[in-house]
C-alpha cells in the first residue's frame, strides 16, 4: 500500500515530541506540497521531484515578495528530508532520494521573542543589577525586576502597567492584588487558590481581572512589605527609562541583540518584546489564547466561536509552563541557583 506525503507527515508528527510551533511549520510545508500538486506517494519520490518542488517553493517566495526566499526553500527542504528519512527508518520506503544542495540564504532569524534559556539568564542576572541612586528600599532592586519578568511573562502587560514612568500610566498597586480565592469580578465563576490580580491596559484602558498562578503568587509575596500601602505601586525600580535598565540587564545576562529580518541590522531588546514573548508561549501552549491574555481585539474567526473567553484565559494562565528559573523561588531556592545551589551572582 502506497503512502501519501500527508499520511507520512501526520505519522511523523505523532511519533516526534515536537512543539506546536514546529508542527505548524511542518503543516505549512505540507500545504505547499499539496499546492504544488504532484501527488506522488513517497515510495515513488526521486531527486528530480524533490528539486522541482523546492524550485517551486523558491519561485513562489520570490513572487510573493518574500524577504528571504532561500531560507523559505531550505526550511521546506529540512521538513521534507526529516519526514523521508523517518519513513526510511520505519521501512516504509526502500531508500530515500538524494536531495539537492541547500540554497543560499540570509542567516537572520527575525526572532522577536526571548527563548526560555534567555529568560532564565535574565532572571539570574537581576541579582547583579546595580543599586540605583537614592535607592532607599530594604530589598535590592533586582528582586523587583525578577518579579517584573514573571508578570511580563504571565500576563503580557504594557510597560506602563508595571512602572509609572509617565503621569498617564496606571501601574499595578497593592490594592489591585487580591489574595482570596474568589475573583473580585462577580461575573467570573472560577476560583484561584493563589489569588487575583487587577490591572488596565495603557493603550485601551481595558480592565482585567486575572488569576495568579503559584509562580506569580510567590514572587509578589517575596516583595510585599509587612504593611503594604493600598495606593503604593507593587513594582518599583523601573526609573524614568525602564528600557535602558532592561538593556543593561540584557548585557548582564549576555543576551545578544536581536536581528531585524528586514534590514539585517542588530537591534537592542526592549520591554515590549516581553509582551511578544508572552504571546508566543501562550499560543504555543493553547492556540489563540494570547488574543484574550493580551487584550487584543477579536479578529480571528475561530476565536469568535469561543462562547466564554474568561475560562480560556483562566486555563491558559494556570497551566502555562514556566521557565525553570521562575520555579526556584517556589521550591525554596531564593537567591540560589537550583542547579548548583550557589548564589545567583556566582551561578
Amino acid at each position: 500500500m502506497q503512502t501519501t506525503f500527508r499520511a507520512a507527515v501526520e505519522s511523523y508528527l505523532r511519533a516526534k515530541p515536537l512543539s506546536r510551533g514546529s508542527q505548524n511549520e511542518y503543516f505549512s510545508t505540507l500545504r505547499k506540497w499539496e499546492a504544488w500538486g504532484a501527488g506522488l506517494p513517497i515510495e515513488e519520490l526521486r531527486r528530480r521531484n524533490v528539486r522541482e518542488f523546492l524550485d517551486w517553493v523558491y519561485e513562489r517566495a520570490v513572487n510573493d515578495m518574500g524577504t528571504n526566499p532561500g531560507r523559505t526553500a531550505n526550511k521546506a527542504r529540512e521538513h521534507l528530508r526529516a519526514v523521508i528519512s523517518w519513513a526510511w527508518e520505519q521501512e516504509l520506503i526502500e531508500a530515500p532520494p538524494r536531495f539537492p544542495k541547500p540554497r543560499q540564504q540570509r542567516d537572520v532569524a527575525g526572532r522577536h521573542y526571548l527563548t526560555k534559556a534567555e529568560i532564565n539568564a535574565l532572571y539570574f542576572a537581576t541579582h547583579r543589577m546595580d543599586r540605583p541612586r537614592r535607592w532607599d528600599q530594604p530589598l535590592p532592586v533586582g528582586l523587583y525586576w525578577r518579579c517584573a519578568l514573571v508578570v511580563f511573562f504571565n500576563y503580557g502587560v504594557d510597560t506602563g502597567t508595571v512602572w509609572k514612568s509617565t503621569p498617564a500610566h496606571e501601574p499595578i498597586l497593592w490594592r489591585h492584588v487580591f489574595w482570596g480565592q474568589q475573583s473580585p469580578d462577580r461575573e467570573m465563576k472560577e476560583t484561584s487558590r493563589w489569588g487575583w490580580l487587577f490591572y488596565r491596559r495603557v493603550k485601551t484602558g481595558k480592565a482585567f481581572y486575572r488569576p495568579m498562578n503559584r509562580v506569580v503568587h510567590a514572587h509578589l509575596r517575596s516583595i510585599m512589605p509587612e504593611t503594604p500601602q493600598p495606593d503604593s505601586p507593587v513594582l518599583i525600580g523601573g526609573g524614568a527609562r525602564p528600557n535602558a535598565r532592561f538593556q543593561h540587564l540584557c548585557e548582564l545576562a549576555a543576551i545578544k541583540s536581536r536581528t531585524n529580518v528586514e534590514t539585517g541590522k542588530e537591534e537592542p531588546w526592549e520591554l515590549k518584546d516581553l509582551r511578544k514573548t508572552c504571546a508566543t508561549y501562550y499560543d504555543e501552549h493553547i492556540p489563540e489564547s494570547s488574543i484574550e491574555i493580551l487584550g487584543h481585539s477579536i479578529g480571528g474567526i475561530t476565536y469568535r466561536h469561543y462562547a466564554h473567553r474568561a475560562p480560556l484565559a483562566f486555563k491558559a494562565i494556570m497551566t502555562l509552563p514556566q521557565p525553570t528559573a521562575f520555579l526556584a523561588l517556589v521550591k525554596g531556592y531564593d537567591g540560589q541557583c537550583p542547579c548548583c545551589r550557589r548564589p545567583f551572582a556566582d551561578a
